[in-house]
Order: structure tokens, then C-alpha cells, then sequence
């Protein structure tokens, strides 16, 4: 008879663990649904606010004479870019003081093609999404000093590019980009890799600096003693220098590589530097903090002495010519 109640014991703890896990369960599914619920309302109060935003300002319609070409768009639009200089002048502050055309327009002297561009895109990135964030405006190489120019005077670079991914890799962000393999990107013409002289690597062989790993006991290198300048050109991106990585070779690193030298961003340079030794070929990461204005299709440093790199790595963000 004991070993009965023991028996029918046991079987009543397997029941009510069963229960309980069965419990946990349902409880599970609730907080996966009640999650799920939450997730749409969000959605749907995102959706309601893009809706009441849009007919909030569609009576704020502003008209533009922008280098004798007419324009329209809302006040919302031309504000959008919080912080920036454009924001400011339509912020309703300075209506007043704005230079107007005879028919009550106000008046921008500035090229209409380009300011349409940034325009187009302001208008997208109210449309835009986490999934689909709106694109770059194309603009051609012989207007490209122009359109910066124009992006700069209406304090809207940090707005526009920053909306080009997030700060990655370059060399991979472009790989994965492409489809190409991360070695080959000068053989694939999306590089071209110039040094002042060579006496290392033949200059089929430089792109591999650029790779996931670059070279081992191998290096691009100058002719020693004469002078060490190294010249990326992008072929078909831009982009922002915001650190690098800088690897030499440890066979040479003693008497052939400079620990100072000076990076050029576009038309922009500074100085940086690096002690260099046996025990230190690697410098890790080293932040540029002047390069965060504008994107460049040309980087260059320019050494001192001599150089020996085993491998090269730049961290910044990537947009398409």
C-alpha cells in the first residue's frame, strides 16, 4: 500500500510539472502575441504621425525663385534638416528679411539643377524608412566642387552624408557593395593604387594591402631614401575617412618605416604619427577628426622617410559616384 502512495505521488508530480510547463507555454505564446500587438501600434502611431505631419503642413506651401527657376514645396520640407543653416532661414523667423522677386517668391541665388537635387532628396527622407532610407542625389564630377559647396554654405553635409550607412570597413564596405572580392578591388577598377616609387610588392600585387588580412612578411614599400607617397584613388565611390589602420612590416619596420607623416583627405591634410618598432608594427586605430566634412574620391600620405606596409585599413562611410 506504501509503495502505491508513492506511486500515485510520483504520477501527480509528472501531472502537475506537465501543467505548469504547458502554463509557461501559454504564457509564452500570450507575451509573443502581446509583443507582436505592440510592435503593430507602434507601427500604426508612426503611421498616424507621418499622416497628421503631412496634413499639418500642407498649407505651408512655400514658393521659390531659385536662379530664375520656380519652385514649390512646404515649409516642413525646406526644415527638415534640424541644426542647418537652410532650416534656419525658412524656420519662420526670418521670413521678413528674405530677398523676394516681383511676384512675392523668395529669391535664391543659387543654381537651380544642384539646389533641386537636395530638394528631391529632403523631400525623400520624409518618405524614407529604416529599410529603405532615401538615396544620394547623382551628381556629375564636373559639378561635384559646385554641389559641395552649395551643401556646405546651407550647412547641410552632417545631414546628408551621414545618411550614407553607418561607419564601417571601407575596402569590405565597397567589396560587399560590388559583389567583388576585397583583394581584387584595383584588378575590378574600383581603385587605383599609385606610389611615388616601388621597391617591395610589383605593382600587380599592391591591391593586396587592401584585404581582409593584407600581406604576411610582404609589404608595398618606396625605393628607400627616396620619397614615400602613397595615392588611393576611388574610381567609382566617395568617401569619408574617420580613422585608420596602418600594419608594417616587422623584418623592416626598424629602419624603413617613417613614424610620421601627413594624410591628405580631398584638399583637406593633417599631420598624425605613430611609433613604430619591432614590438609595435600595428598602430590599432587612429582617428582622423578632420576628415568628417566632405566626401573624396582621393586619399594620399605622404611620408617623411620611407614606408613598409603590410596592410591598410580605413574606417569611414561609402557612397556611390
Amino acid at each position: 500500500e506504501a509503495a502505491s502512495y508513492e506511486q500515485l505521488a510520483g504520477m501527480v508530480s509528472i501531472r502537475l510539472a506537465q501543467e505548469r510547463e504547458k502554463a509557461a507555454q501559454r504564457l509564452r505564446a500570450i507575451a509573443a502575441a502581446e509583443k507582436g500587438l505592440d510592435e503593430r501600434r507602434v507601427a500604426l502611431e508612426e503611421t498616424e504621425r507621418k499622416i497628421a505631419s503631412f496634413v499639418e503642413t500642407a498649407d505651408e506651401i512655400i514658393e521659390l525663385n531659385v536662379g530664375g527657376q520656380m519652385m514649390s514645396t512646404t515649409r516642413a520640407v525646406l526644415t527638415s534638416a534640424e541644426g542647418s543653416f537652410l532650416a534656419g532661414m525658412f524656420s519662420g523667423n526670418f521670413d521678413a528679411g528674405h530677398k523676394r522677386d516681383k511676384d512675392g517668391r523668395i529669391f535664391l541665388d543659387v543654381d537651380p539643377p544642384l539646389f533641386a537635387k537636395i530638394l528631391s532628396f529632403l523631400r525623400l527622407c520624409r518618405l524614407a524608412t529604416p529599410d529603405c532610407p532615401a538615396p544620394l542625389p547623382y551628381v556629375a564630377k564636373e559639378v561635384r566642387s559646385e554641389y559641395d559647396m552649395m551643401l556646405k554654405y546651407f550647412g547641410l553635409e552632417a545631414f546628408m552624408y551621414d545618411s550614407a550607412g553607418t561607419s564601417s570597413n571601407i575596402f569590405q564596405r565597397i567589396a560587399e557593395m560590388t559583389g567583388t572580392n576585397q583583394y581584387r578591388l584595383q584588378s575590378n577598377e574600383l581603385v587605383k593604387i599609385t606610389l611615388s616609387s616601388t621597391g617591395g610588392e610589383p605593382a600587380t600585387n599592391h591591391e593586396k594591402v587592401l584585404g581582409e588580412e593584407g600581406f604576411h612578411d610582404r609589404s608595398i614599400e618606396n625605393s628607400y631614401g627616396a620619397p614615400g607617397i602613397i595615392t588611393i584613388r576611388f574610381l567609382k565611390h566617395r568617401v569619408r575617412v574617420e580613422a585608420m589602420e596602418l600594419r608594417a612590416k616587422t623584418g623592416d619596420v626598424a629602419e624603413h618605416m617613417s613614424c610620421t607623416w601627413e594624410f591628405f583627405h580631398g584638399s583637406e591634410s593633417m599631420w598624425m604619427s605613430f611609433p613604430f618598432s619591432v614590438r609595435q608594427t600595428c598602430t590599432g586605430r587612429l582617428e582622423t577628426p578632420r576628415t568628417r566634412g566632405c566626401f573624396v574620391d582621393e586619399i594620399t600620405w605622404r611620408f617623411v622617410k620611407d614606408f613598409c606596409l603590410e596592410h591598410i585599413v580605413l574606417y569611414g562611410r561609402v557612397t556611390e559616384k
